[in-house]
């Protein structure tokens, strides 16, 4: 149970800190390339476990 809560905070300050960095970049033809990186980073966060899972075996 530890480890859902400790991955539910991961995921929850990665999102906000990303939202954080959206507002601080000024738009410009980069946008949509840093929300792909940043959705990256999401999903990556987002399947750690699953990933940590799997290498376990």
């Amino acid at each position: 149970m530890d480890q859902v809560l400790l991955w539910v905070k991961d995921v929850f300050l990665i999102i906000i800190s990303l939202s954080f960095f959206r507002i601080l970049i000024p738009e410009s033809s980069m946008e949509k390339y840093l929300r792909f990186i940043f959705s990256l980073i999401i999903l990556a966060v987002m399947t750690q476990p699953v990933i940590s899972l799997i290498n376990r075996q």
